[in-house]
């Protein structure tokens, strides 16, 4: 049997420097995540001899391009890659001790020079749907918009105040059920509870040589039966109230939300979807285990042997290190299957 090999192809700039910066390097890490942040990545090197403190000093805004690669790790022979695209060079780091002399490179999928991060706005929509806001702001970006999701909240009004564009759109999105990501030049609204109904793509036991630590945390903080909206604009305007249970629990409180809706379905779907978002938090996981380009944020993984935590599970983010070996590190939360 061949020995399995990882590896990292490095670009910078659209200049390959795998070759040239291979005898310095100690690690590649990549943090994927499902919603909310920026996926980042860091490029961490030995430098005894002073190269990347001087003439090799890297160009903060350039963009980089990291391939992970695995070979014999499925069968012999066999090569996988895990393509990392348009990441700019966003903060370098310099240690020196005893030790020697370190540097990191650390990178990031939203260019500082977005309007998404590095502006704060004020701005407000009227009577428009959330994709012709997010529309709007991916533009403003240059970035395509991907809207994975069935649904397309009205919005009555929409206002800005001195936000960044990234905020001000992650909390539409959030107080309206959604997530959202940045990812390889695109701007992507989904809906969470569409990922957990996916199949999961791997299986962990307890016992099995893939796990090498696990830690499990529940708790009934902020957890509820179930959810009633109540809303009325005005004296004589039109009531929407209605309460959306989670049969699956026994007991538990009620949330109250009082937020605009304007028909009794969307006071209904509202319900919902903030039960679903108060609730997902209950049972959360982290695992670190032998790698797999498999563990990606998105997918949904199961575990057996672990009692009250068996199930299946969101992976909401992964940390893939390549250097002596390959591992990952995994935070994972139980799917709500109910609703």
């Amino acid at each position: 049997m061949n020995t399995r090999r990882t590896a990292a192809k490095i670009t910078i700039a659209g200049k390959d420097v795998t070759k040239d910066i291979s005898p310095f390097l100690s690690s590649v890490t990549y943090t994927d995540v499902l919603k909310g942040e920026s996926d980042t990545a860091s490029i961490n090197l030995h430098d005894e001899n002073r190269l990347f403190i001087a003439d090799w000093f890297p160009t903060r805004g350039d963009v980089a391009d990291i391939i992970f690669t695995r070979q014999n790790w499925s069968s012999d022979t066999t090569v996988e890659e895990l393509p990392l695209k348009s990441f700019e060079i966003d903060e370098i780091s310099i240690t020196s001790d005893n030790g020697g002399n370190k540097v990191s490179i650390k990178l990031n999928s939203i260019a500082n020079k977005s309007e998404l991060r590095a502006v704060d706005k004020s701005k407000a929509w009227e009577k428009v749907k959330l994709s012709k806001i997010a529309k709007d702001i991916a533009d403003s970006a240059g970035l395509e918009l991907f809207f994975d999701t069935k649904e397309d909240p009205d919005i009555q009004r929409a206002e800005q105040k001195e936000k960044s564009n990234l905020a001000f759109l992650n909390k539409l999105c959030t107080d309206n059920g959604l997530a959202l990501k940045i990812s390889e030049n695109k701007l992507i609204i989904f809906d969470e509870e569409k990922f957990e109904q996916q199949e999961p793509v791997k299986t962990l036991r307890y016992g099995d040589g893939n796990i090498k630590s696990f830690s499990g945390r529940a708790t009934i903080s902020q957890i509820y039966k179930s959810c009633h909206v109540k809303y009325q604009h005005g004296k004589n305007a039109e009531k929407y109230e209605t309460t959306y249970t989670d049969d699956s629990k026994a007991d538990g409180m009620t949330l109250e939300i009082s937020e605009k809706v304007s028909s009794q379905a969307e006071a209904e779907k509202l319900a919902k979807k903030k039960l679903r978002d108060k609730n997902k938090e209950e049972i959360k996981v982290n695992l670190s285990v032998v790698g797999d380009f498999i563990y990606l944020a998105g997918n949904c993984i199961s575990l057996e042997g672990y009692g009250f935590f068996d199930g299946k599970y969101l992976i909401e983010k992964s940390t893939h290190n390549i250097g002596s070996g390959y591992g990952v590190s995994l935070e994972i939360r139980k799917c709500l299957n109910s609703y």
